[in-house]
Order: C-alpha cells, then sequence, then structure tokens
C-alpha cells in the first residue's frame, strides 16, 4: 500500500466525513536528501556550479515526486546535473533516476526486450519529463543543457527463486529545445525518437535498435551498470 494510503483510510474509517483528505505526510528530511548527488561527486566545476545554484530547488524536486509519485522509488544520489559516460564535452542534464515495481506479467515477459522499454518510457518517461520540465528555474539556466531520465524495473523471469534478479533499464537524454517541442506536441515521434540519445541496457547495449522502437505510435502520452558521469 502506498506510504500514505492508510492513514486516508483510517481517517474515513472513524467517521470524519467532514475533514478535509488528508495530504500525504512530510517526507522524512533525509530520505529526500539522499536522492540528491552530493556535492563532492561532481567531477567539474560546471557541474558543482550547477549543483550549488540549484540545490534547494533539488531538494523541493525530491521531497515532491516523494509525495506525487509514492508507487514509484527514486534511485539513491541521481537527482542533479549528470552527463553521458564517455561525452567528451560537459553538457550538463538535469537527472532523474526511477525505479519501477512490475510485476511478473505473462504479456509483458513475451514482447520484445526493446518493445517493453518502449512501453515503459510511454507509460512513465513521458509523464517524468513533463514533472522536470516544470521545474523552471532549472531549466532558464543556460548551463543546463536538457534532461536526463533513467527508467529500472525487474527484468521478466528474474523474480523466481534461485535467479539472480537483473535489472533492465533506460536512459534517454533529451535537449531542452526538443523536450519542450516534445510535450507541447510540436514534434511528432519520429522527429523526437532521430533527436535524443538513447541507451537501454540488461548488460548490452540496444540504444540503435530502440531508437526505432520509440517512433511506435504508443508513445504519445540488467545488472546496474553506469550510464552517467558526475
Amino acid at each position: 500500500m502506498a506510504r500514505w494510503v492508510a492513514g486516508a483510510l483510517f481517517v474515513l474509517a472513524v467517521g470524519v466525513a467532514a475533514a478535509p483528505a488528508p495530504a500525504a505526510p512530510p517526507a522524512p528530511a533525509e530520505a529526500v536528501r539522499e536522492k540528491l548527488i552530493p556535492l563532492e561527486r561532481y567531477s567539474t566545476p560546471k557541474g558543482q556550479a550547477l549543483a550549488r545554484a540549484h540545490q534547494l530547488r533539488l531538494y523541493k524536486f525530491s521531497e515532491y515526486l516523494w509525495g506525487c509519485l509514492p508507487w514509484l522509488d527514486v534511485q539513491k544520489h541521481s537527482i542533479g546535473f549528470q552527463r553521458p559516460k564517455g561525452d567528451p564535452g560537459d553538457d550538463r542534464y538535469f537527472s532523474t533516476w526511477i525505479l519501477i515495481p512490475q510485476a511478473e506479467n505473462p504479456q509483458f515477459a513475451a514482447w520484445p526486450q526493446t518493445r517493453r522499454m518502449s512501453a515503459m518510457f510511454s507509460r512513465y518517461g513521458v509523464d517524468l519529463l513533463r514533472r522536470m520540465a516544470g521545474v523552471h528555474d532549472v531549466l532558464s539556466d543556460s548551463n543546463v543543457h536538457g534532461f536526463s531520465l533513467v527508467l529500472s524495473w525487474l527484468k521478466p523471469g528474474t523474480w523466481r527463486p534461485g535467479v539472480q534478479p537483473v535489472n533492465e533499464s533506460l536512459a534517454v537524454f533529451v535537449d531542452k529545445a526538443t523536450g519542450i517541442d516534445y510535450l507541447e506536441r510540436r514534434i511528432p515521434n519520429g522527429d523526437f525518437a532521430r533527436r535524443i540519445r538513447v541507451v537501454g541496457f540488461d548488460g548490452g547495449h540496444l540504444g540503435r535498435r530502440l531508437r526505432r522502437h520509440l517512433q511506435d505510435p504508443e508513445l504519445r502520452a540488467p545488472r546496474r551498470r553506469h550510464l552517467l558521469t558526475q
């Protein structure tokens, strides 16, 4: 059950009908803070400067995700300003990494891995992108190049006892103009797919194959490896 739904049901059960619906309880400060990338983890002055300038706003965003998406989790040390691993420059992306509690499902398991990743982006990634785009003061910073979203869930078939659990993960890097144009429906799915950087993996690299799947009409709206560099 969600973190705060039990409390809401208890209030209704004892008959306090006239009271307003209870809000989610405040997120524990440490639980919220640990989702942020620590300042000392940034390896360049640009990353450190962004983290300092937007520290409070990132904390508020982490707090917001805790209260508004209680069915998901956020990876520790993932909210901040990442850059793609191996990128020769220092373009910084406003980043978030979510962990999705995907239950074992025969239909989902039967799909090719690339289709599973496309479906997860359609269901969770687009919504997360929209929420990140609402953090206007971060996006208005000229040193923020765009958005970085990572989605992870347990790979089908690895729930069974005696089987080593493996995450499937999808990382998407979107420049600001492309992200906003897509959310405002100013560009079609195909253009969006061609203008972004995509990496999908569960120990293997599937980026090129996955890009074609991200052009599907449904897009409307592994063992862990490091996809990002701090």
